[in-house]
C-alpha cells in the first residue's frame, strides 16, 4: 500500500474530454465513448473519463451521426443531429442485386438517406456467411445472398447511406425446430406454432437465438 501511496500522479494516464451537439454546442449525455476496448458514457454534462490513452475515440449517440476524431487537449467532440428516413430491404432485397439497386438510387433521389438491411429475417436465415457453426447445423446459411457483408456495408457508407440491422431474434424457426428444447411450448408441452405456423426460441432459454442473431 506504501508503495502505491507514493507513484507520482503522472504514472496514472487517463483520458477526458466532451461531447456536445453540433448545432446548439449543448452537452449530450449518455454518449457511448469508445477508446480501444474501453467504453464509457458521458454525465448530465456531456463529460467523460477514461482509464486508458490512444489515438483517437469513436462516439455514438442516439439521435446523432457516429464520428471518430483525434485525441488533443482539450478534447471536445461534436456529434451532428440526425434524423434516419429510412427505405427496408428484405432478405432476398439485400441479396439481389436488380431489387438492390433500384432501392439505392431512389435513397440518392429524395430526401431518404438510411437503409434497414434483413441481416436475420423472418424465417431464421441469416444474408451473410456466419463463423458460427451453430447456424451452418441448423439450415441457416443454406442460401448465402450476400457474400462479402463488410464490402456491401463500406459502399453504402461512402455514399452516405446510414445502414440499420434488422435482426429478427427469437421467430427463428430454423433453430427452435433443430433444437425444441430451446423452443417457446404450449401449455400440454408441445411446441408452440405463430399464425405463420412458424416456432419462436423462447427467450427465456439462453444466449442461442441472440447469438446467432448479432454476430456480424
Amino acid at each position: 500500500m506504501a508503495l502505491f501511496l507514493s507513484m507520482p500522479g503522472h504514472a496514472i494516464e487517463y483520458t477526458k474530454g466532451r461531447v456536445l451537439d453540433s448545432y446548439t454546442g449543448n452537452p449530450i449525455s449518455g454518449a457511448f465513448v469508445t477508446l480501444g476496448n474501453d467504453v464509457s458514457q458521458t454525465d448530465e454534462n456531456g463529460m467523460f473519463i477514461m482509464s486508458s490513452k490512444g489515438d483517437k475515440v469513436a462516439v455514438r449517440a442516439w439521435g446523432y451521426l457516429r464520428t471518430e476524431q483525434a485525441i488533443t487537449e482539450p478534447l471536445e467532440i461534436r456529434l451532428i443531429p440526425f434524423k434516419p428516413k429510412a427505405l427496408y430491404l428484405s432478405f432476398y432485397g439485400i441479396g439481389e442485386r436488380s431489387l438492390r439497386e433500384p432501392a439505392l438510387r431512389l435513397i440518392e433521389d429524395t430526401e431518404l438517406n438510411a437503409l434497414v438491411i434483413d441481416v436475420k429475417g423472418d424465417r431464421g436465415r441469416i444474408v451473410y456467411e456466419s463463423s458460427i457453426p451453430l447456424a451452418w447445423d441448423i439450415g441457416a446459411q443454406k442460401m448465402i445472398l450476400v457474400k462479402d457483408i463488410g464490402g456491401l456495408i463500406k459502399s453504402l457508407k461512402e455514399r452516405g447511406i446510414y445502414t440499420i440491422a434488422r435482426i429478427v431474434v427469437f421467430k427463428d424457426d430454423l433453430l427452435a425446430t433443430a433444437r425444441p428444447d430451446l423452443a417457446v411450448k404450449t401449455k400440454n408441452g408441445g411446441v408452440w406454432h405463430d399464425r405463420e405456423n412458424l416456432e419462436w426460441v423462447d427467450p427465456s432459454k439462453g444466449r442461442y437465438g441472440i447469438t446467432i442473431s448479432i454476430s456480424l
